[in-house]
């Protein structure tokens, strides 16, 4: 059985070759690009011959695009910024000898501040991600695409280098917390101008209380601040909308 990957990138010139080092074990990679400005295609092109460049068309569609490219029997369908970890690379390559599934879900985990976060709501973390070729598509919806069906859960994990610092996490911040915000509206959701304060109070309260944030120090702590305060801003730009 052969496993082809597909990545799809713009400007991720400090976490592709991570992420393409994690993968070398695939028969195949694909990298389709939407015009990074950086030397990311510099990278890419050390690791694969199969870089094309293609306007973005949106997440959902933009992945399919990449999957559409591979020439193998399954997929495993990556971001560029998540690296397998040794012990899934092995758990891959051990069931796909005999497959007993189409579908599996991998286990995903937030590396934030340099830690790896295991409470607060964020780990366990299951994607449908590796799947047989032709069998499923993403959605295309405009934030949080993904692929719905019952797959099976691969035990090791998906290292998710989400953010660089700060910095990059405001700036993709207010990029998904206005995407997220136009995604609701277009599906006729309504919300109170009471209910942007109600949402934060709950999300956070669940985060760092229930979901034991806390325990994650100080980067545990200031993502689930953070967290909290993303669900009030798409609320807020969905009334602002």
């Amino acid at each position: 059985m052969s496993l082809g990957c597909a990545i799809i990138t713009y400007n991720e010139e400090k976490s592709i070759e991570r992420t393409l080092k994690s993968v070398s074990f695939c028969d195949e990679i694909v990298i389709v690009d939407s015009g990074s400005k950086d030397r990311t295609l510099d990278v890419a092109k050390r690791y694969t011959d199969k870089v094309y460049t293609h306007d973005w068309l949106g997440y959902g569609r933009q992945k399919n695009f990449a999957i559409d490219k591979l020439s193998t029997d399954w997929v495993l369908s990556l971001d560029a910024d998540e690296v397998v970890s040794d012990a899934l690379r092995n758990e891959i390559v051990k069931e796909l000898k005999k497959p007993r599934f189409d579908a599996y879900a991998l286990n995903f985990q937030l590396v934030f501040m340099g830690k790896p976060l295991k409470f607060g709501g964020t780990y366990p973390d299951y994607h449908v991600r590796l799947f047989r070729k032709g069998l499923y598509w993403f959605n295309e919806d405009n934030v949080h695409e993904g692929i719905k069906t019952k797959a099976f859960k691969l035990k090791n994990t998906v290292y998710h280098y989400s953010y660089d610092d700060l910095v990059d996490y405001f700036e993709k911040f207010n990029r998904y917390t206005t995407l997220a915000a136009k995604s609701r509206l277009m599906q006729g959701k309504k919300a109170s101008k009471f209910y942007p304060f109600l949402r934060f109070g709950l999300e956070f309260f669940e985060r760092f209380i229930l979901k034991g944030a806390f325990l994650d120090g100080y980067p545990g702590c200031v993502y689930a601040l953070l967290s909290s305060y993303y669900v009030f801003v798409k609320y807020a730009k969905m009334l602002e909308l």
